[in-house]
């Protein structure tokens, strides 16, 4: 099984490792015992369907907040801008990344207007919880075990001809718990979110001010503010202080800067200032995360600061 190590381009677009070349399905586990740090806000042109194993995971999904605890699954429209938080110590869940083109290549097709066109609509996507206490809900986790077991027989022939058709036979059901329990999202919302963080993600290194956000996305300075934290939980600021220091985490890991400059680098006024906000949110200074996360022969960047 594959341990989630999300790694998102400058458009904060996720990349996941697929199972094997040219098949374009992801399988992983994101376990919050072993690194509690949560995933952060991010989007891929994949369907995505979670499904908790241990504890619980609170998921945010443009406007919504969901906890799910474990044996509860997750289904997650393509492009929408989403991030996950472990909600107990030892929470962990599975995952199952999907690009569209798996269930149907050819837009021109029966298929394709069927299945995959009402979960692509412009105007709106779909978020949706499921279990095993509905008939579509147990074919969907049912056939989540299964290509879970599938996916750690790379040795099995066929193993990708399975894999499509346990996901093709449950995938109707996708559609029924979408028309009969699915909350819509709006796709300008969703837009309007990843433009936002789309402009913190280029300028954290930047002095930031609210206007110059809302002037980018066209809004009030009232109205950017409010708007991001209805569509997160918090505020543009916080979600800022949070991103630049997981910039700094991996900073310090992965290269030889000095304390100093990672703080410039990474939009903090001094040094001071960012151990101060480093030791509030990670509990420890940043020379002491440096040497707990180190690893021999990693490949450094320094300036002798």
């Amino acid at each position: 099984m594959i341990v989630n190590q999300l790694k998102t381009l400058d458009s904060r677009e996720g990349i996941m490792e697929r199972i094997s070349s040219g098949f374009p399905l992801s399988v992983y586990q994101t376990d919050f015992s072993r690194s509690p740090a949560p995933l952060p806000w991010h989007w891929h042109e994949d369907f995505q369907l979670c499904l908790v194993n241990r504890g619980a995971v609170r998921f945010h999904v443009v406007h919504q907040s969901r906890l799910l605890r474990e044996n509860t699954g997750l289904f997650i429209n393509c492009r929408l801008a989403h991030m996950a938080e472990a909600e107990s110590p030892d929470a962990s869940y599975y995952g199952i990344n999907v690009h569209p083109d798996l269930i149907c290549p050819r837009p021109d097709s029966l298929v394709y207007q069927q299945m995959l066109l009402p979960l692509l609509q412009l105007s709106t996507s779909s978020v949706f919880l499921f279990d095993s206490s509905t008939p579509d809900g147990l074919r969907l986790t049912e056939a989540f075990s299964r290509i879970l077991q599938l996916s750690e027989k790379p040795e099995l022939p066929g193993r990708e001809l399975l894999i499509q058709s346990a996901l093709l036979a449950a995938w109707p059901g996708v559609l029924n718990i979408v028309r009969g329990s699915g909350t819509a999202v709006s796709a300008s919302e969703n837009q309007r979110l990843k433009e936002i963080l789309l402009y913190l993600n280029g300028h954290y290194s930047e002095k930031i001010t609210l206007e110059a956000i809302a002037s980018h996305i066209h809004l009030s300075p009232g109205e950017c503010s409010r708007f991001f934290r209805r569509a997160t939980g918090m505020t543009l600021f916080s979600y800022l202080l949070q991103h630049r220091i997981r910039q700094s985490r991996r900073l310090l890991s992965e290269t030889g800067l000095g304390i100093a400059q990672i703080a410039l680098e990474c939009g903090f006024s001094s040094q001071s200032y960012f151990t101060a906000c480093f030791r509030r949110q990670e509990g420890c200074t940043p020379q002491q995360y440096r040497q707990r996360v180190f690893r021999p022969g990693t490949a450094l960047r320094s300036t002798g600061i």
